[in-house]
């Protein structure tokens, strides 16, 4: 029988106490940025997520969210998005919108669920009208193909592979070519195969139609392979805001910097 008094926690020291923030963004700080966040704060009741960090993304960049889980990344992406509040801060949204920034921006969340009596042909038809892109049938029945969707188009989602219904999670994201898309863990449940040929499906889709590409990933290679910029939020602020080639001239890889500042 285990004696549950004697598992206790041990208070330990702060490891990021001892670790120096690297941030370099001498190269883009003089471009104009699409997005521009000033003092973002979050808590929860009597838990700080993170005080007052300040980034911006800027326009057809591909940029990663990383950093140990609690660091706030999809939190983040969500406030960006509007569909959670912040305590403190502002975020600008520097470019066209009709009514409001968020009908220019599209997320695919890690966690989505759908009705399992729909089918992905009810749900792309759905996306379409929500987001009135019947203007690009020819793209999106060539979206359908890359992500093999055109196979499983009338089978209900209940009857659907993890993987398969991500691949659905991240098409509808892409349907009515957003300004920023927002993609969380995107590769999670898919194979190498397919989910090497999605990578490249997106990097290219958002090359040819200028989208910004913002990322969360524990994928290593995903983050090698498709990122130009990382940000690492860890201890209740950024801790790393830099190109993907700046860190590796300073830590000779991006994977040894990750074993650096992602700290468990």
């Amino acid at each position: 029988m285990i004696e549950w008094k004697k598992i206790t926690s041990e208070k330990t020291s702060n490891p990021y106490n001892d670790i120096k923030p690297f941030i370099k963004k001498e190269e883009y700080v003089k471009e104009k940025p699409i997005i521009k966040v000033r003092g973002l704060s979050h808590s929860f009741k009597d838990k700080e997520i993170y005080k007052d960090i300040d980034f911006e993304i800027f326009e057809n960049e591909k940029v990663a969210f990383l950093g140990p889980n609690g660091s706030g990344k999809t939190l983040t992406l969500s406030t960006l998005c509007g569909f959670m509040k912040q305590k403190h801060g502002t975020i600008d949204y520097l470019f066209e919108y009709n009514k409001n920034p968020y009908e220019k921006l599209s997320i695919q969340f890690q966690d989505l669920k759908f009705p399992t009596s729909l089918t992905p042909k009810d749900l792309i038809d759905f996306t379409i009208r929500l987001t009135n892109s019947f203007e690009y049938e020819q793209e999106i029945v060539e979206g359908i193909k890359a992500f093999e969707i055109d196979k499983i188009l009338n089978t209900k989602i209940s009857k659907l592979s993890g993987g398969q219904q991500q691949r659905i999670n991240v098409f509808i994201a892409m349907i009515g070519r957003p300004k920023v898309l927002f993609l969380d863990e995107f590769t999670t449940g898919l194979d190498i195969s397919i989910k090497n040929k999605l990578q490249n499906y997106i990097l290219d889709f958002c090359k040819k139609n200028k989208i910004t590409l913002v990322i969360i990933s524990h994928d290593i290679d995903c983050i090698e392979e498709m990122v130009d910029r990382i940000i690492i939020l860890a201890n209740k602020k950024i801790y790393v805001d830099a190109y993907a080639k700046d860190i590796i001239n300073e830590f000779g890889s991006v994977k040894k910097m990750l074993k650096k500042y992602i700290v468990l």
